[in-house]
This record gives structure tokens, C-alpha cells and sequence, in this order.
């Protein structure tokens, strides 16, 4: 796991190489063991900092130049299929040492842009190909790891792990905001898959690679979750599928456990993170498993004895750490620094003190991360199916007299419910219960067309072959809240401590496979993640599988009224933190005294709102001073 940042001129333009080492040790935490520097002087510069986890020797070093001479890499992630693909080309190669990213550019000097398709792992790395003067940028099929682009007035082309070193490099980026990603961002709570919160700084969306050649960028699109759909096959059973699964997921954990480097488990008492534990005990002998747990003061999101309950079944010893408010406010300025964009889901702060706790004892981490959104986890996939199946009584309750009465009561949660059922479609329906926003009075003055249902609108069109409704919401979740919040949550707080996280819920074949089940075996009118509870119960106590998922995040709804008020207050109320923003103060003050009151819980919104002025007032400090 590391950090890359790269320039492509090919009119020869390459910035000041102090400045741009510079800018490439802004993510030094991502890669803190070595850091490397390449240039012909012409046409090209590459940097990278190295968190050393396979082939711990220089030969693992980079950037990376092929046995040919012909192709420089720098890669950030992890192959986990290197070692299959070693084996096809073995004989082909002079080899230096034994790590995923050599074996990557050779692979890349016999197969070019058809390798991606052979590739198992977390990724984004680039390839300069020194005899056609073209870049070749890739990044993952799920988006684990992160990748953004930017091309400046000369065609020169930046990449980065990061868009930090890139605002380094160009400070007056940073006050030119995308509108686009301010819509999103204050519906959703993050930003949209191909965009940054800057105008001119894009992600490369997951499943894709970028072709830069002659000033000219193509943009492929090589896998997406629409090439798979749910296919009903007679001779499948429940059991069947439950079977798959753990072979599957042995494979997958399996090859996820190799690392030159001390490696542990993320446990947060959930049903996913338990069964990859309980799995990995059956590989592994118990006494050396390290598995680490964070729980809260607050009862009713504390976990930390649901994950004793697995350790102490599976005989495996719990390393656990307790978090509350005031431990959360010391986590913000790390936060700040290291999250780079506005981002709102506060389970990142848990998320960065276990990363920082783990720390302590292994560089590599194995989560639960995947397992909702592949198999059915969530209550909103609930909701969506008992409206589908029972869509003529939910039509009845909009126009009946019950519907009139209930509207008169000022209830949080029927205003939610009234909002649900009177949604136009399923689209709207799924936006809706998603959104941070609900149901609130947008604080933003301006508002674009590219809403969080816009969004979803545009990527179901494009599941032509897949009519299943529940299908469409779990792709949609996988094309938007797996993959710009909870990876991107997951990558940064464990980075922010260089720690390595692996999910082997996502696999390449995990996934395709689970695309192609039919989601009556994921959830049903009774139950959610369906497979995944029945293959559970081969390994776990009962009390977990049929527990009632928490998921893993503060209790802020509670300190916003009491442990950080004060902090919220002065971040609201500071005139400099609106500077560019185009809010509405007094509607986030009222929506705050409503939180306040406690007649509605206001807190995602509230957050939402929080962490982007906070995220402008070090932006417009940064840009002050730098200039």
C-alpha cells in the first residue's frame, strides 16, 4: 500500500522536481517506509512512497521499470492473483525480485491494457510506455483504491493517490469548487464517483483506465457491474449458494492472509467481520490471530461484547480499546489533515482510532467491508422489497384517511415513513432513504440538476438486462455508497496510520458471482443477507447471526446535543467558514435548534453540513497562507 503521484508533458513542461517531491511527501503516512523519485527530464516524473508489505527488498522498490526497459510503473494496492500470473509468464523475464508490482509491468509489456481483465486485487497504478510517449492510468473494479487526474493549461497530465499534492502544486484550485459535487455532496454526505470538490480535479471512476497520448485523454471502461444480472437456475438451491460461498470466501481470505509484514483482523461484532474471523481461525493457529475491537461508552452503540461473544466461541484472544467524545474531537485534526476532500460519515473516526490502536501491533488489516451490499445487508433493501411485493397496499395507505392523520402528527419517523410511500418510483424511493438530507430544507443556495437521484436515475438506465428492483438498489449502493463512502472511509482512515486494509468480500469472483444470484436468497420478507447468516452458522454462536446489525459508528445524534454543541456552535456561527460556500446560515442554525429540540434527529444532515465547513475553513487558511 502506498502513495503515487505522476507528470505526463509531452511538450516538455515538468514542474520544479523539489516542488514536486514536495508535493508527493504531503502522503508520506501512505507509504512511510521508502520514498522513490524517477524522471527522464523531459517528459516525465514519478513519485512514490512505499509501505513495504510483499517483497520487502529494494527489488520491490518503485517506480518500476520492465525487463524490456520499455515501461515505468508506480502501482498502490495489492495483487492478490500475482503469484497465478507469475507462472504464465516466468520463463519470458529476467526476474530482480518477487513482488505484485514487477510481476504487473512485465505482465504489461507481453498483454497491455488485456492484463487488467487477469487482475484480482485493490488497485491504481500507471504505466508510461517510453516508445509511444502514452500513460496508461487503471484503477480497480470496485474502487478500493483511490485515483484522481488532472489536466492543466499546458496538457500536462497530474495523477495522484491523493488531490491534496495537486492543490500543493496549484493553490488557486482550491477555491474553484465543483457546483455539481456541492449538490451531491450535501445529499449524500460524499462526493460523486468521477468528481472532486474542485473544478478541475476528477477521480477515475472504478472499472476504468485512462489513455493519455498526443494532449488527448480517452477514458475505457474494462468491467462494470451491469455485464452481471441475477439468473434463475433450477438446479440451485439455498444450500448450494451457501456452499459456493465458503469456497469462495476461503479462497478469497486465503489469499488475502499473505503478507511479508504482521497482519491482523478488524473486528466490530458484526456478522461479516465475525464470519471472516471465524473463518481465518480455521487457516491460521488461534494464539497468533490478532483481531482488534473498538467499542463506546454509550451502550447502545457498543459492539465490544458481541465481539468478545465471537473470540471467546472461536478461543481467539479480543485486543479491545474504548472510545468517547472527547476522544473523537482529538481524532479531528488527523482527520483534517488527512482527509483531503468533505467527507460525513463519522464512522471514520472509530474507524482511525482502531486503525491507530491496530497500528501498534500489524501494518496489514482484514475487514468485513462488501458483505451488505453483495448480499443484501441493509434495512433499506428491506424496505425496498416489502414495497415492491405489497406495492397496491403502500398505494392504498398514501390515499387513505390513516395517511391525512398521520401527516398532522410532527413524529420524525412517520414524516420519514410519508415521504417513503410517496415517492414517484423506486428511484426516487431508494434516493430518498439514502439521502443525508431527507426530507430537510437544502442549505445550499445554489442547487444543480446533479442530485444523488439524478445520479442513480443515470446509472440504472444503464442496466438494461436487469428488471430486478432490489438488483438495481444494490448496484446502485455498489456504484455509490460501497465505493466514494465506505472504501474511501476505509482506505483513508487506515492510511492515515499506514495501515493496510483487504476485503475479501471483494474478490473479482465474490463479486461476479453474487451479481448472478437471485436476490430472493439475499433477503425476503423476513430476513436480510440470507446466504451469508445460513453459511454463518457453520462457524459462529447463534447470538451473533441472528443479532440485530448496529453498524459501526459513534453515537453522534447525542453529542451533537451535549459533548460537542459547543464545537458545532462555533463552527456554525463563524462567518469565515461560509466564505465560497453559498449557504444559507439561519436555515443551519434552525436546523440545528430542531436537532436541538429533539423533535427530529437532524444529525447526518447536521454532520454533513459540519465537516464541509470545517473542510472550507482549512481550505481557505491553506490558500491564505499560501499566497
Amino acid at each position: 500500500m502506498c502513495s503515487i503521484l505522476g507528470q505526463i508533458s509531452l511538450a516538455g513542461n515538468l514542474i520544479n522536481q523539489n516542488k514536486f517531491i514536495q508535493a508527493s511527501d504531503i502522503l508520506r503516512h501512505r507509504g512511510p517506509d521508502k520514498k522513490k523519485y524517477l524522471s527522464d527530464n523531459n517528459h516525465f516524473q514519478f513519485a512514490f512512497n512505499r509501505l513495504s508489505i510483499i517483497d520487502l527488498n529494494d527489488s520491490g522498490d518503485q517506480p518500476m521499470v520492465s525487463d524490456c526497459g520499455r515501461y515505468i510503473c508506480v502501482f498502490n494496492g495489492e495483487i492478490y492473483n500475482h503469484k497465478s500470473i507469475f507462472e504464465e509468464i516466468k520463463e519470458k523475464f529476467q526476474w530482480r525480485g518477487n513482488s505484485d508490482t514487477e510481476v504487473l509491468v512485465n505482465a504489461w509489456s507481453l498483454y497491455k491494457e488485456k492484463v487488467i481483465k487477469k487482475l484480482d486485487g485493490m488497485f491504481s497504478f500507471a504505466i508510461w510506455d517510453k516508445n509511444d510517449a502514452k500513460l496508461t492510468i487503471v484503477r480497480d473494479r470496485i474502487g478500493e483504491k483511490p485515483l484522481y487526474y488532472y489536466l492543466d493549461n499546458q496538457n500536462s497530465l497530474f495523477f495522484t493517490s491523493r488531490p491534496e499534492p495537486i492543490k500543493f502544486i496549484f493553490p488557486n484550485l482550491r477555491k474553484e469548487l465543483n457546483e455539481d459535487s456541492l449538490t451531491f455532496y450535501f445529499e449524500s454526505g460524499y462526493l460523486p464517483r468521477n468528481k472532486s470538490i474542485n473544478n478541475k480535479i476528477f477521480k477515475l471512476e472504478p472499472g476504468c483506465y485512462l489513455e493519455f497520448k498526443e494532449n488527448k485523454i480517452k477514458i475505457n471502461n474494462y468491467w462494470s457491474v451491469n455485464n452481471f444480472f441475477p439468473k434463475n437456475t433450477n438446479n440451485k438451491t439455498l444450500k448450494t449458494y451457501v456452499a459456493e460461498l465458503d469456497e469462495l470466501l476461503r479462497e478469497s481470505i486465503y489469499d488475502r492472509l499473505i503478507s511479508d509484514r504482521p497482519l491482523g483482523f478488524l473486528l466490530s461484532g458484526g456478522l461479516d467481520s465475525s464470519l471472516i474471523v471465524a473463518i481465518s481461525s480455521t487457516m491460521q493457529d488461534k494464539k497468533n490471530l490478532k483481531v482488534f475491537n473498538l467499542g463506546f461508552d454509550n451502550k447502545a452503540y457498543d459492539e465490544s461484547e458481541d465481539a468478545k461473544l465471537v473470540t471467546n466461541s472461536l478461543g481467539i484472544n479480543l485486543i479491545k480499546e474504548k472510545l468517547n467524545a472527547n476522544d473523537l474531537i482529538k481524532l479531528t485534526d488527523i482527520f483534517f489533515e488527512k482527509f483531503d476532500e468533505p467527507f460525513s460519515d463519522s464512522a471514520c473516526f472509530p474507524l482511525m482510532a482502531i486503525s491507530k490502536f491496530a497500528k501498534n501491533y500489524v501494518d496489514v488489516v482484514i475487514t468485513g467491508d462488501g458483505g451488505d451490499e453483495l448480499f443484501g445487508g441493509y434495512h433499506y433493501y428491506h424496505l425496498m422489497n416489502l414495497y415492491e411485493k405489497f406495492e397496491i397496499i403502500f398505494t392504498f395507505l398514501r390515499y387513505s384517511k390513516l395517511t391525512k392523520t398521520l401527516r398532522l402528527f410532527n413524529n420524525h419517523k412517520i414524516k420519514l415513513f410519508m415521504n417513503f410511500i410517496e415517492a414517484k418510483n423506486s428511484i426516487s424511493r431508494f434516493s430518498f432513504i439514502r439521502s443525508a438530507r431527507k426530507d430537510f430544507p437544502s442549505v445550499l443556495n445554489k442547487i444543480t440538476k446533479y442530485s444523488l437521484q439524478n445520479s442513480y436515475l443515470n446509472l440504472k438506465n444503464k442496466m438494461q438486462n436487469d428488471n430486478d428492483v432490489l438488483s438495481q438498489v444494490m448496484k446502485l449502493d455498489i456504484q455509490n455508497t460501497l465505493n466514494d463512502n465506505y472504501l474511501q472511509k476505509t482506505d483513508l482512515s487506515s492510511m492515515a496510520f499506514s495501515l493496510e486494509s483487504r476485503a475479501p468480500f471483494l474478490s473479482k469472483k465474490i463479486i461476479e458471482w453474487s451479481l448472478q444470484i437471485p436476490t430472493k436468497y439475499k433477503v425476503n420478507l423476513f430476513e436480510k443477507k440470507i446466504i451469508i447468516k445460513e453459511l454463518a452458522k457453520k462457524y459462529l454462536p447463534n447470538e451473533i447471526v441472528n443479532k440485530k446489525k448496529k453498524g459501526f459508528e459513534p453515537p453522534i445524534k447525542d453529542w451533537l446535543k451535549k459533548d460537542l454543541k459547543d464545537w458545532s456552535l462555533d463552527l456554525i456561527k463563524n462567518d469565515r467558514n461560509y466564505k465560497g460556500l453559498n449557504l444559507d446560515k439561519s436555515k443551519i442554525i434552525d436546523l440545528f435548534n430542531l436537532h436541538l429540540s429533539g423533535k427530529r434527529d437532524c444529525h447526518p444532515y447536521l454532520w454533513t453540513i459540519l465537516m464541509m465547513l470545517k473542510f472550507n475553513e482549512k481550505e481557505n487558511t491553506y490558500y491564505n497562507y499560501s499566497n
